[in-house]
């Protein structure tokens, strides 16, 4: 704009009005929403293409596991309140049979499902934890209208989040919108 009048002399302006617009929503211009997905592993989906044969349970098998789970899941464990159920066991004990046979049974339930599924022998966005924050962000955007808007405002106002250790990308991307529509630290979340 400095060099359209660069040589100019013997004139006069009167009643100039110039508006100069600059929309630009993230640091790449596509909206902080597709920004976010550009970094995910939609590979480590619950139900990518990459997991289609993956290891579901047979039906009838682990039966007391899936439904202590999907009660946690639906109403929390009263006797032993906690924000998160952690599976454990050697491998190959079918850990993840019953965590994608799960996901499936939540998801046909038409409760809201956030997953991610590590593999070693998986593609590189399965395999390195590089994603891992923002895959997680992504799915829980897709659940709620406010909580997308507020994952886009937290994108917004750090555009190079992605570029950030996975703390700050955690408490930027996930835990601090969670925090803003429930209504404090301590607050249940029912994303459905």
């Amino acid at each position: 704009m400095s060099n359209i009048f660069q040589g100019a002399h013997d004139f006069q302006v009167d009643k100039l009005k110039i508006e100069v617009t600059n929309i630009s929503s993230s640091s790449s211009g596509i909206g902080p929403l597709k920004d976010l997905e550009h970094h995910i592993a939609a590979e480590a989906l619950h139900d990518s293409a990459e997991r289609c044969d993956a290891p579901k349970c047979h039906p009838e098998t682990r039966v007391a596991v899936q439904d202590d789970l999907y009660g946690w899941i639906e109403n929390g464990d009263v006797d032993n309140p906690s924000n998160m159920k952690w599976v454990t066991g050697p491998a190959g004990t079918g850990k993840t049979a019953v965590m994608g046979s799960l996901s499936d049974r939540c998801k046909k339930n038409g409760l809201p499902v956030t997953s991610f599924f590590f593999s070693s022998a998986g593609s590189n966005g399965r395999r390195t934890k590089t994603a891992f924050v923002t895959t997680i962000a992504h799915q829980i955007a897709q659940h709620r209208q406010d909580l997308k808007d507020a994952i886009a405002s937290a994108i917004e106002a750090d555009t190079i989040v992605f570029k950030r250790n996975l703390d700050v990308q955690m408490e930027t991307l996930v835990l601090a919108p969670l925090r803003t529509i429930v209504g404090g630290p301590n607050a249940r979340l029912r994303l459905s």
